[in-house]
């Protein structure tokens, strides 16, 4: 599993062999490498100018760096977690199980530790 992770990256990651590299392959095969435990694999250079070259001016990131292609919420939202795994600075670590931040699901935790249900 981990070999077939690592080979999905080229400069940015793909999801399936001979498929171009997407920028939300940067969480979902990068999110499956951290749970392995060998995020150390990755070449984050190569993978952080993939991502940032898919950002456009007008906010957010396509799936692409195609001058054609739009920016979309999906493809925003999973390059800026995948940014979170390369430490980039101004984004919280994202949790690669859950795809929030790491903040927020310790929060959950505890809410759900001290949650007591109503009786009636």
């Amino acid at each position: 599993l981990l070999q077939w992770l690592i080979y999905r990256q080229q400069l940015g990651f793909n999801g399936r062999p001979n498929k171009l590299q997407d920028t939300c392959y940067s969480f979902w095969v990068g999110a499956s490498i951290r749970l392995l435990g060998h995020y150390d694999l990755v070449m984050e250079k190569h993978s952080r100018n993939f991502t940032i070259s898919c950002q456009k001016n007008t906010g957010g990131f396509a799936k692409w760096p195609d001058a054609g292609q739009s920016a979309d919420p999906l493809h925003t939202y999973f390059s800026l977690c995948g940014l979170s795994f390369m430490d980039e600075p101004g984004i919280k670590l994202v949790h690669p199980g859950v795809g929030f931040s790491v903040a927020a699901h310790d929060r959950l935790l505890q809410i759900h530790q001290n949650f007591q249900p109503m009786t009636i």
